[in-house]
Parts: structure tokens; sequence; C-alpha cells
């Protein structure tokens, strides 16, 4: 796994260099994806760098890719990469900072390795499965909370706001009962928060394998309870690929956060 995460590393940072000139130099164009999705040229630039370099290094591992595998079942069995090239793209577009570069590792439905990158602050958040979670080479750890009281919690919305009246009374349930609320706008970013402390709290109601699958593991091993408030009762995707209402946070307040959570109707 050490040659697994080396060129994962390797090239989330290539690929983010190249996604940060693109942004200087006003180098990219601008699209929706289904009628409300920004999408943008420089996820495409991103993914085939990522593509096109893993695909040297382990030429018969195969690819998820948030911008080309949508209707991917993601039964993963063979050797798997699961990448997002821009988590975050209407962060990417508008000159924030938390954008990432998710790059995951995976085989028999189980995450072993997980790269989260950002280009803009220089910060790369990793982990190996069973091996403690890092940032720029720093273990890092949860901040230990006793009382969801004491707890920011991150969350993010959906491109489709069809469902803005869920969202809505869910901030209404949660707001009251924490001491703030962030929304930075990539769920891989907010989780890999969660494992470094500067988020106690992270819940969405739908992601994506490529949204979640390195950050999970990240905080899975920065010891963050990793969980889900809802299941959807059709899936067989594994925990750690299944992005449907994730909740992560520090282990002391995960269940009381959850209550919360399931409560909404």
């Amino acid at each position: 796994m050490e040659k697994i995460l080396s060129e994962a590393t390797r090239v989330a940072r290539l690929a983010g260099k190249r996604i940060k000139e693109l942004r200087e130099n006003s180098g990219y164009k601008e699209y929706l994806k289904n009628g409300h999705e920004l999408v943008t040229t420089a996820d495409l630039i991103s993914e085939d760098i990522i593509k096109t370099e893993l695909s040297k290094a382990f030429p018969e591992h195969k690819f998820i890719s948030e911008e080309s595998d949508t209707e991917n079942s993601f039964m993963i069995k063979e050797p798997t990469w699961i990448i997002d090239p821009i988590d975050g793209t209407v962060g990417y577009a508008n000159d924030h900072y938390q954008v990432a570069i998710s790059i995951a590792f995976a085989v028999n439905n189980e995450v072993e390795v997980g790269v989260v990158h950002n280009p803009f602050l220089n910060e790369t958040f990793y982990a190996v499965k069973g091996k403690g979670a890092f940032l720029n080479n720093h273990s890092i750890k949860f901040k230990p909370v006793k009382e969801l009281k004491q707890c920011v919690i991150g969350t993010g919305f959906p491109h489709n706001k069809d469902n803005v009246d869920y969202i809505i009374k869910t901030l209404k349930s949660i707001l009251p009962k924490i001491r703030d609320i962030r929304r930075i706008g990539s769920p891989a970013l907010d989780i890999c928060w969660v494992a470094c402390g500067r988020l106690q709290g992270f819940y969405e109601e739908k992601l994506f394998p490529w949204d979640v699958a390195a950050a999970k593991l990240i905080a899975t091993e920065a010891d963050a309870i990793v969980g889900h408030y809802g299941l959807e009762s059709n899936t067989e995707l594994s925990s750690c690929l299944n992005g449907y209402k994730v909740i992560v946070s520090s282990p002391d307040v995960f269940q009381e956060l959850k209550t919360i959570l399931t409560s909404v109707k």
C-alpha cells in the first residue's frame, strides 16, 4: 500500500497544481450537467491527469470518477480508483479556497487508501487502512467534545433544490443545539476537517462514493465515528463507499447528533 499511497499523493498534487494554474489564468470554461450541476473544463483536465498518471503506474486498475462513471453500480471487486477531480466545483469557479482533489483506492468493496488534497492551501490529508490519519505528514485526531452544544457542525446542500423543505427542517432542528454551523462546499474537506478537529461533526443527505471514499477512511483512521442516519433499503453498497445520509463526528456526540437527524421527517 505504500506505493499506492505514494502515487495517489503525487498525482493529487500534480492535478492540484494544474487546476490552480487554470484558475489563476482564467483557463477554464463553465457549463451545467443535468441542468443544475456546475462542471468546468478544469474538472475534466484534472480527471485526465489523474487517470493517465495512475494508469502508467497501475495499468490493470479500474476507475470510478464523478465526471465519467455516474451509472456505475459501485460494487468493487477488482483494484479500483475512486476519484473526484474537483470536489467543490462551485467554490472553485468562485475563487474560494476550500477545494479538493479526492483519490481513494479500493478492492473487494473496501477502501484501503485515501488522499484528499487542497491545492490552494497546500494541505494533503491521507490515510492507509490501519495506519492512522495524517495532514502534511503530521498525525491527526478528532477534537474531543462532550456535548453537542460545544460543536461546530458542517453540512452541505444538493445541487438540485427540490428537497429544500427537508433541508430547512433539518437545519432548524440542528442549529439551536450546536455552537455553530459551517458550509464550505466540499464534503471531502468537511469530513477531513472532522478528522483533524476543525469541525466536530458533519452530515449530508446524499453524496456519492467519490465524495466520501477517501475522506471516510481518513476520518475513521483519525478515530472519528463514521456512519449513517438512514440507509437506502435497496443498496448493497458497503458503508465506506456509501454517501447516503452520512454522519461523521467526534465520538461522544455521535449518538446525540444522529438522534436529532433521524427525528426529522
